[in-house]
């Protein structure tokens, strides 16, 4: 047998485990046995290679490595951890590598880190012809991918051996100790490795045990010392799965623990107290130098949770740590910096407190001067406004990040404005785009301020408000205060997964689900639409159900009001409509695949709008109101007056009204505009594609849907032409829609909300 499989299997890696066994499954040689090191019960799937389950005591990584080592039978350990996956071929290319060389050669399959879930990320790469072109996400831009890096010869002579048919095709490259060097980093970390037993026994390398959270370094270190060189794959083999959940699955390197920097530290020592050549230890410690130079320094001063309450014991443990290396090798960093080193390597820790201090005030300057004042603001948020007292007659409204003047915070200003006056001040935040057309907007309302956002009256108001109205996230460093009261109203009834019910989040922050999290725990009540985002919202946002308001979406309350038929025609005559015309409103969503990168988003129209004018024209208008993220990249004017790029105006509650038809897909859109009980198509083009791949439904749109799914442009043609069938047809299941979503919303949500608001 080649190669002993290494995988570690805590307590959060069950399921996981069985989605390696499945990738194992489909590797084209199976010349190797799976060692699984865990202490729980264990369910696999079916595979036709030896498995075995070993436990280990303590209850440590370092430890289960270490029993799995003492019973594998393969001639090459090979370490992958639960939450990761090989891609097709390895252990085949492997094969014709591994073993060319002398047993003190250490493999590595190169490790591509992504945020992706393995099933996204292998339906990615089905798609495209190049494998480089298909590797996930990582959670950046499309850019960060790496670019082919060999050269691909076409070897098609079989006389050729496979020994040097790889090498022509550049399929590996070979690194000796001098070069590793220069990129310690990656060869801290066992995964990914394949390791002759026989060196590591030759050896007596062992994991350490007693280090919860950096086991390898010692033993990756070591190995990196005695081996004679590197093999590593050209492309990337090994894919590492990072989590993108840690609140509820945190990785190791996750887990909140205020002894982060002191084990770092310890296994530091540990390492160099092992170690005999000098110059692997001068490489290494500036490795931790520059971590602590870097990353350190701050984490302290902020109180940040890698510390703690535990400073005392970490600065004894770096101050250990300091005192085993050469000081030459802090030498080139800043004068004050190696101030601080040295002050913690004497044991005088008040000093290097001090020193710290100013070392980060003097990044923060210098970070000013780079970015030409911008970040001030944000500075005299935490500097001087932060001190300034809360002032209890001041409300903050915001709505979608200060694009608009809409949506639910529209309509409690309104309440507000109505029947409290000037007991309150209420102030609106505009974006630098939006800004003059929000202030233009609110000019003539008495006791209103309109602020541009991240200005300094932003920052001042966003200290100093008792109250926040917001329908989206507020900024995640926003520090709630004593005395202040937050309303979330949120944005739409859920058709789509949201936070923690999503697997895959390629399109946001890798931190997005952890930065949720601690953003909604600031919210003192979450507005809810219906008992089924009510019950979603607990879920997917992990809130407390008793902090939700049970009170129908504010933003409706236009859609139940008695005046509702004079508020339209004086809508259509604003935006030019003909009164004798009817009106479509196609309100299409972005899709989550359609990203540059993290907030960079695009999208491309597949109605065919040509089409829909050339018989419609005489009965209809349409207006296009796409989703905010996507607003300024269309072009409709080819169309005159058929079409009218609605997707800048304001409140689209006022669009609903005026609208005779709603044409959408996976848009929340559609939930509110049902209150009014009119036609609704949903033009889903990519539904397979959409439903299966990205962030799925949580309603079955074939069966709970109150209208027709249509795949082509001239179904929906066809749908509009005959629409009084469609009505007949989609009535009882419309009657129950609206049932089950909006039998809160009765015209008075606003007021129920604004009390809740305002109740101390």
């Amino acid at each position: 047998m080649k190669y002993s499989i290494i995988t570690p299997c805590g307590r959060h890696d069950l399921n996981r485990i069985k989605e390696l066994a499945r990738n194992l499954a489909k590797q084209n040689s199976h010349d190797f046995e799976w060692i699984i090191a865990c202490n729980q019960s264990l369910e696999l799937p079916s595979v036709d290679f030896p498995v075995k389950i070993v436990k280990f005591q303590p209850n440590t990584v370092g430890a289960a490595k270490n029993e799995a080592m003492k019973i594998a039978k393969g001639k090459y350990l090979f370490f992958i951890d639960a939450d990761d996956y090989l891609e097709s071929g390895t252990i085949n290319l492997l094969n014709h590598i591994v073993g060319e060389y002398s047993d003190d050669t250490v493999y590595d399959v190169n490790c591509y880190q992504t945020y992706e879930p393995e099933k996204s990320s292998q339906i990615e790469m089905a798609k495209e012809s190049s494998f480089n072109d298909a590797l996930p996400d990582w959670g950046g831009s499309k850019y960060d991918k790496p670019e082919d890096r060999y050269f691909n010869f076409d070897v098609k002579n079989n006389d050729i051996d496979t020994h040097f048919s790889l090498w022509l095709q550049n399929r590996y490259w070979i690194y000796d100790k001098e070069y590793r060097y220069t990129d310690l980093d990656d060869q801290l970390f066992s995964r990914g490795k394949v390791i002759s037993k026989q060196f590591i026994e030759d050896h007596h390398f062992h994991f350490n045990e007693d280090n919860s959270l950096y086991p390898d370094i010692q033993f990756m270190l070591l190995v990196t010392e005695f081996s004679a060189q590197l093999i590593k794959l050209s492309d990337y083999h090994y894919i590492k799965i990072n989590h993108n959940d840690p609140i509820n699955d945190p990785s190791l390197s996750q887990i909140p623990r205020n002894d982060r920097w002191q084990l770092w530290a310890n296994a530091g020592c540990r390492a160099l107290l092992k170690l005999n050549d000098q110059t692997l230890m001068n490489v290494f410690s500036k490795t931790v130098i520059n971590n602590i130079n870097t990353y350190f320094y701050k984490n302290l001063v902020t109180k940040d949770q890698s510390i703690g309450n535990n400073e005392v014991r970490t600065l004894l443990e770096i101050q250990k740590f300091l005192q085993l290396i050469d000081p030459r090798t802090y030498s080139n960093l800043k004068r004050i910096n190696q101030k601080v080193l040295n002050a913690i390597k004497s044991g005088n820790f008040s000093s290097a407190r001090h020193l710290m201090k100013v070392v980060i005030g003097l990044r923060n300057a210098n970070q000013l001067v780079v970015n030409r004042g911008r970040g001030i603001t944000k500075d005299t948020y935490f500097t001087l406004f932060k001190h300034v007292p809360v002032n209890p007659h001041v409300i903050l409204f915001e709505s979608f990040l200060g694009r608009n003047y809409s949506d639910s915070p529209k309509y409690i200003y309104r309440y507000l404005q109505k029947h409290y006056g000037s007991k309150y001040k209420y102030v609106w935040i505009a974006d630098a785009e939006h800004f003059d057309h929000i202030k233009s907007k609110l000019k003539s309302q008495p006791n209103t301020k309109v602020v541009r956002r991240f200005g300094f009256q932003y920052m001042y108001y966003l200290a100093t408000s008792k109250y926040f109205v917001f329908n989206m996230r507020q900024p995640k460093w926003f520090v709630k205060r004593p005395g202040m009261r937050f309303i979330e109203t949120w944005h739409g009834t859920p058709l789509k997964h949201l936070v923690f019910d999503m697997d895959n989040v390629a399109s946001a922050s890798h931190l997005y689900k952890q930065t949720f999290y601690y953003q909604s725990r600031q919210w003192d009540h979450l507005v809810t639409a219906n008992q089924y985002s009510y019950n979603i919202f607990h879920r997917a946002f992990m809130y407390p159900k008793d902090k939700m308001l049970k009170s129908g979406y504010p933003r409706n309350d236009i859609l139940n009001s008695p005046r509702r038929d004079q508020i339209a025609k004086h809508i259509k005559q604003k935006l030019g409509i003909p009164l004798n015309k009817k009106v479509i409103l196609y309100a299409p969503t972005w899709r989550d695949d359609q990203f540059y990168g993290p907030g960079q988003y695009k999208f491309k129209l597949h109605l065919n709008l040509a089409e829909l004018k050339k018989h419609l024209s005489d009965q209809y208008v349409l207006i296009l109101r796409t989703h905010y993220f996507i607003a300024n990249h269309i072009d409709t004017s080819q169309f005159g007056d058929f079409v009218f790029n609605e997707s800048d105006y304001d409140d689209i509650a006022e669009l609903y009204l005026i609208s005779d038809i709603l044409i959408t897909d996976y848009s929340s859109v559609f939930f509110d505009y049902a209150i009014l009980k009119r036609p609704i198509l949903y033009y889903v083009y990519d539904y397979d594609d959409y439903a299966d791949v990205l962030r799925g439904f949580y309603l079955n749109m074939k069966k709970d849907l109150p209208g027709p799914l249509l795949k082509t442009s001239k179904s929906v043609l066809n749908a509009i032409e005959n629409i009084d069938e469609v009505k007949s047809k989609y009535h009882d299941r419309y009657v129950q829609f609206n049932h089950r979503f909006n039998t809160w919303d009765d015209g008075h949500a606003s007021a129920r909300v604004a009390h809740a608001l305002l109740k101390s």
